[in-house]
């Protein structure tokens, strides 16, 4: 079988899987007692999660990196949904909770068939740049190579917007007495303000949107958040007792380094720039013709 030949293959299995959980999603939202604020943006991403696995039937990659950042969320969302919070949190620590909207319980097995369509979002992007390496190969592994960091790095931030301003009532409430418990100033508009930095830094990396501004963005960000959070008066390493800099401080390192180099050719921004000199709508290019 031949790359291309299993490109196609792998497209068709994506949609399928995407198709089984975007029913699994609206079931638990119709059938489930959720928050009309969970209900909504659960049934926003859903939209874009099927917008963006028909879209990748035609083989663009920003559909692909589309299709990740959709499937991130709508995993994400449905992985901490939390059908019965606790009515009392009084007496809680800030770490335990952080971890009540952290780690789920969710809806079972949802988080695994997240994993799944996931890895076929992966396999096809790995595809692809095989088959473009096969042509040109430093240029077209250095340019994937870049491109895949680039979306890896704003994936990271999913499980934040998600937790923060997607999660619904209780998520938010959660979040906001342990923004206070850091002792930020107007929690609650903090806990907005992150999630929307969060949300704006996650869409800008992964589609290559904006991408200097957005990056210089989320790197201050990272900075301020390991600051805030107390993470310089612990340490450098990681696993030290409530989290040293070191991840934080990567993480935001290597955003920084897209808002020196830009989202490259694979990106949004590079469709427009193209789109302009020839005369063409831009966004009429990056929705079908942008590609390996």
């Amino acid at each position: 079988m031949t790359i291309d030949n299993s490109v196609r293959w792998v497209r068709r299995v994506t949609l399928a899987v995407a198709l089984i959980m975007i029913a699994w999603g609206s079931s638990v939202v119709l059938g489930q007692p959720v928050t009309a604020w969970f209900a909504a943006s659960a049934t926003i991403w859903m939209t874009l999660l099927l917008i963006a696995a028909l879209w990748q039937l035609r083989g663009s990659l920003l559909a692909i990196a589309a299709l990740a950042l959709a499937t991130a969320v709508v995993s994400r969302l449905f992985s901490i949904l939390r059908l019965h919070p606790p009515a009392n949190l009084a007496g809680l620590r800030p770490d335990d909770l952080d971890l009540l909207v952290a780690t789920g319980p969710g809806v079972p097995g949802f988080e695994l068939l997240g994993w799944v369509l996931g890895a076929l979002v992966l396999a096809q992007f790995i595809l692809r740049a095989a088959s473009a390496a096969a042509e040109s190969r430093d240029s077209s592994l250095n340019v994937a190579a870049l491109t895949f960091i680039r979306i890896y790095v704003g994936l990271m931030f999913v499980p934040h917007f998600g937790s923060h301003v997607l999660g619904g009532p209780f998520q938010f409430k959660i979040y906001t007495l342990y923004f206070a418990s850091l002792g930020l100033q107007m929690p609650a508009m903090q806990v907005l303000l992150a999630g929307s930095v969060e949300l704006i830094s996650a869409i800008g990396l992964v589609m290559g949107l904006f991408t200097r501004p957005v990056a210089l963005l989320a790197s201050v960000y990272l900075l301020l958040s390991m600051l805030w959070g107390g993470h310089f008066h612990i340490g450098y390493v990681w696993a030290l007792p409530d989290g040293g800099y070191e991840f934080g401080v990567f993480w935001a390192v290597m955003v920084a380094v897209f808002a020196v180099v830009g989202g490259g050719p694979l990106s949004v921004d590079s469709s427009i720039r193209q789109s302009a000199s020839q005369g063409r709508s831009p966004w009429l290019r990056a929705a079908g013709l942008l590609s390996v």
